[in-house]
């Protein structure tokens, strides 16, 4: 049986097959394998991303016929993202010729949240999937693309995509070498087509169906390529720098990471057990949007390690108040967030994917393949030699780049505490306590202030948590069932929200990650390493605003 579209009455793919129409429309009509020859990148953009099959049959056919360096980009979007389930049905009769990528790809799939959602299948296969409405994403992809994928559904039952907006941004990030394909031969594409610059030919479709059209861009030539960048150096060996090192070594550079103190997560990503929460707004900000897209990768990034205490084992925000209320039933109701991904339980909040990770053992992860240097202070950008440097290092950006950046620490400290009867999930009310760690303890916390730089374990921290607590999960949790405690200096931005991208050409900043660094750490990793290397960014361009430490520049 041939999967359908509820909103568009149409299939997927042809009931004639749909991995040979695949094959017939979109690799004969761009000249694949051939066009890939002699790139050391190619990107593919696809218009409807569906099950997935396109996507798969091009990786497959990558990893047959490019070579051992060369990479595939491929960037695609779908405003009514399948569940995991529903596309397993629907490839599983391809099982034999492509079931190897499928499983590796469902492994990966994304939670269905809003956004972009880069996920790297192998070192040198990603996929750039976009959930969202085509009108709003186009807009935002520049990077130069080499083959389009135009699949959406047929054109007289889903007139909105197959627009005029479509084909100036196609010319947009076209190039003179740039093709496209398509199983339609509609006349007001083809119309489209032809006025934004590309050429026309119609040629046997697939099938039952008499014709296509594919064709190449008529407008100038050249291409601004990716250029991965040779020798990255990281200042920082916290989860900032540990995520941009494996990032950046991932795609393909010679990474040096720098670490003042003993060890790898020396500071504030020295955690035993840290937890996987968005922050959220009640409308959609670019803010949200980041936590969003921040969320959903590194639930992908974790689920791909082994010995870091990784656990899904969701999370529980208690309504405490009518503020907390209102902002609950906005995340539900303007969000767009799937059902599976966040729902109310009574007056709760529950994020069902909700997970906790030892931020010490992501951190020693992360930077396994590439060269640590412990023990070594950079005073100053001119000791290092790279093409280009990621300031990684927390609130020590200042003594490198000045005092301008308006960046500050904030202590917070945890209690351990030993096990309480039902708390096997993560329990959130302005403080929060965990599951157990491996080693048989919760953890409890956090302080918040701003105005202490002392990192000793006190006591009256100790008590202000377990009063939290007991406040809010109505215990009677004493002293005694504390049996020890961490403290360190988170570092936050002036107005709460990170300092992530570029400062100059080769010089990039990832800092003021706060009380979420672990979620945001990983995607500004992400974006960063787009940046530099010229792949697609997953991010708008009012959330790479909104991070940009040029936005200071205007207050």
């Amino acid at each position: 049986m041939v999967l359908k579209s509820k909103q568009f009455d149409d299939v997927y793919f042809s009931a004639d097959g749909g991995l040979a129409e695949t094959r017939h429309v979109f690799f004969d009509g761009n000249d694949l394998p051939g066009r890939w020859g002699g790139r050391s990148t190619f990107v593919i953009a696809e218009t409807g991303f569906g099950t997935g099959l396109n996507f798969l049959a091009t990786w497959k056919l990558f990893e047959e016929t490019a070579g051992a360096d060369q990479r595939l980009e491929f960037m695609s979007v779908e405003k009514y993202p399948l569940s995991r389930g529903e596309i397993a049905g629907a490839l599983e009769v391809w099982r034999d010729d492509i079931g190897d990528y499928l499983d590796r790809y469902l492994a990966l799939y994304p939670i269905r949240v809003p956004g972009p959602h880069r996920i790297n299948l192998t070192d040198r296969v990603a996929l750039t999937v976009w959930f969202g409405d085509i009108a709003d994403v186009l807009p935002e992809w520049q990077t130069p693309v080499d083959a389009w994928f135009l699949d959406g559904f047929t054109p007289a039952k889903n007139p909105e995509m197959w627009g005029g907006a479509l084909y100036r941004h196609m010319a947009r990030l076209s190039h003179g070498e740039t093709t496209y394909a398509t199983f339609t031969a509609a006349g007001d594409v083809r119309r489209g087509l032809g006025v934004a610059g590309f050429g026309v030919e119609k040629v046997k479709g697939f099938g039952r169906k008499r014709d296509m059209i594919k064709g190449r861009y008529m407008g100038p030539e050249g291409r601004s390529g990716v250029t991965v960048p040779k020798q990255v150096a990281i200042i920082g060996g916290g989860l900032a720098g540990c995520a941009a090192g494996c990032a950046l070594h991932k795609g393909g550079a010679e990474v040096h990471l720098y670490e003042a103190g003993d060890r790898l997560a020396h500071g504030a990503s020295g955690g035993k057990l840290g937890m996987i929460n968005p922050k959220l707004t009640a409308k959609p900000t670019p803010h949200s949007d980041y936590y969003t897209a921040a969320y959903a990768n590194v639930l992908r990034v974790l689920a791909q390690f082994d010995d870091i205490d990784f656990q899904v084992c969701g999370s529980r925000h208690l309504c405490t108040d009518e503020d907390k209320d209102r902002r609950f039933a906005g995340y539900i109701d303007n969000l767009g967030w799937h059902a599976d991904h966040i729902c109310r339980d009574g007056d709760d909040l529950i994020y069902p994917d909700g997970a906790v990770v030892s931020p010490e053992k992501l951190c020693r992860a992360l930077a396994e393949n590439i060269s640590v240097h412990l023990n070594h202070r950079v005073e100053a950008l001119g000791e290092v030699e790279a093409d280009i440097i990621i300031l990684a290092n927390g609130y020590a950006v200042k003594k490198l780049i000045g005092d301008d950046l308006p960046i500050h620490s904030v202590r917070g400290q945890v209690s351990w505490v030993k096990p309480q009867p039902n708390i096997h999930q993560n329990m959130c009310f302005g403080g929060y306590i965990t599951p157990q760690t491996p080693e048989g303890f919760h953890v409890l916390g956090s302080t918040f202030q701003p105005w202490e730089t002392d990192i000793a374990i006190k006591d009256e921290d100790h008590k202000d948590n377990l009063q939290r607590y007991n406040n809010a999960m109505h215990a009677s949790l004493a002293g005694e069932g504390i049996i020890g405690g961490w403290a360190a200096l988170r570092t936050s931005s002036k107005d709460r929200f990170p300092i992530v991208g570029s400062l100059n050409d080769r010089l990039y900043i990832s800092t003021a990650h706060g009380s979420h660094g672990i979620i945001s750490s990983l995607m500004a990793a992400e974006i960063i390493k787009a940046q530099a290397c010229g792949f697609p960014v997953p991010a708008s361009a009012a959330v790479l605003q909104a991070l940009s430490p040029g936005r200071f520049d205007k207050r």
